[in-house]
């Protein structure tokens, strides 16, 4: 889905923003939620409808890019991992950017932006279908275009999370990730219905839930990011260019100063490579090679990962979060290469799906417990370029994973490709928890 130097909570009896003084009853906790320290503003609902219409649209494009790829198109596994791996790297290289650019400009304004700028990729190829010109390269445009907007639209809403969260971070990081997915879950069931109603319309349907998202974003709150804060008087001239590429690196500096964000930060570095690869590669091609799937299969499969992802987060939410997130996030890494054992031996597609779901159920706690870490621990000041360093290190290893998947399972097919993340990950995850501090990090929320 924390902007440097987030204004302090509003109070409810002062509607106009002023929190310079305040009368005695603006400060009994009947009249201010923040006033108790633990719940979310008032903006929060705002902002997870924010989420859902950027997420949802997010899930329909990881539906249609398979289906026009895989089925329609009928790409080989080889050049299909490579189309995904270019549609990616718009993502990996611009991330950092979309977090100094949240940590400079008011990230309401940009949100607002981006969600308009959005909207034209999924017109664009539905103008392209229409006129009969869809190609390979029209979809990886499409592809490329979503990832550009990603890279900035992400970082833009992690920087507003604690400016929504008040005191009760990993409660909100929480509910962020539920609606993340439950956003996602109907993103992929629209994707669905491709083989009903035709790629057109279901592109249609994506970009006016990008629109609602634009009234959304304007619900939000308004002001400057706080870390391009300059002294009264001192203009707006442009910031010379070797400032930016200083405060561009301000985040990964961060991260690795930091040993228990730098193990977070090499955790994620080998989910995106491994997990995220067989995500958007393996998934797609075992439908298509070992079932003879479509579309809709293709959505089933989406959507029981993430329905699993939500139920995990559902259960964190109803069980208050967790005392020691580093043990978390070890633990289910390890239960998800056990998951995905199953499926080197070609189950009967429920059971693939079973496997999925459990899959999922693993990914969910990892993020949650992943980002929970990074909020609690980055400085106001960089939180914004450190999450995006944080979405850097997951989805940054995609486009590699991607290309990875596509020429193993071109090699040696799906069912033995399926051992690769299993090592992979087993591999990263022991070597973090025996140079890295992790099983012993305590959540700040548990006192």
């Amino acid at each position: 889905m924390r902007a440097a130097g987030e204004p302090q909570p509003m109070p409810a009896t002062a509607p106009n923003g002023n929190t310079s003084k305040r009368s005695p009853s603006a400060s009994r906790p009947s009249t201010s939620r923040e006033a108790a320290g633990t719940d979310e503003t008032r903006y929060a609902a705002w902002y997870f409808a924010g989420i859902a219409s950027f997420m949802a649209p997010a899930g329909i494009q990881a539906v249609l890019l398979p289906h026009l790829l895989a089925i329609e198109l009928q790409q080989p596994a080889e050049r299909f991992g490579a189309t995904q791996m270019l549609g990616q790297l718009p993502l990996l290289g611009l991330l950092l950017f979309g977090g100094l650019a949240a940590d400079r400009i008011d990230p309401r304004r940009l949100l607002m932006g981006l969600q308009l700028a959005a909207m034209l990729a999924p017109l664009a190829l539905a103008l392209a279908i229409t006129l009969g010109q869809v190609g390979e390269g029209i979809v990886l445009l499409y592809a490329i275009a979503w990832g550009a907007v990603s890279a900035f639209a992400m970082p833009a809403r992690d920087g507003l999370l604690n400016r929504v969260a008040g005191a009760a971070v990993q409660r909100t990081v929480t509910r962020a990730m539920a609606v993340q997915f439950g956003g996602q879950i109907l993103g992929y069931a629209i994707g669905g219905f491709t083989d009903r109603t035709g790629v057109v319309a279901v592109l249609l349907v994506q970009c006016l839930v990008l629109g609602l998202g634009l009234l959304a974003a304007q619900r939000l709150p308004r002001g400057e990011a706080a870390g391009d804060q300059r002294p009264p008087g001192a203009g707006s001239s442009a910031v010379p260019p070797e400032r930016w590429w200083r405060a561009l690196g301000g985040g990964l500096a961060l991260l690795f100063a930091d040993p228990a964000m730098r193990g977070t930060f090499l955790l994620l570095t080998g989910l995106g490579v491994f997990f995220a690869g067989t995500f958007v590669v393996l998934m797609p091609l075992a439908v298509r090679d070992l079932y003879g799937g479509s579309a809709q299969d293709i959505s089933i499969g989406f959507a029981l990962f993430v329905l699993g992802t939500l139920t995990s987060i559902i259960m964190l939410m109803r069980r208050g979060g967790t005392t020691y997130p580093g043990r978390a996030l070890v633990a289910v890494l390890y239960l998800g290469c056990i998951v995905l054992a199953p499926i080197a031996f070609a189950p009967p597609i429920w059971g693939f799906y079973a496997c999925l779901f459990l899959w999922g159920m693993g990914g969910g706690v990892a993020m949650t417990m992943a980002r929970t870490i990074m909020q609690e621990r980055a400085p106001a000041s960089h939180r914004a370029r450190a999450m995006a360093a944080f979405s850097l290190a997951n989805a940054g290893g995609a486009p590699l994973g991607s290309l990875l998947m596509g020429m193993v399972v071109s090699a040696v097919g799906v069912q033995l490709a399926v051992l690769v993340p299993i090592i992979g990950v087993g591999v990263i995850t022991t070597i973090v928890v025996l140079t890295h501090p992790m099983l012993g990090l305590r959540s700040q929320a548990a006192g």
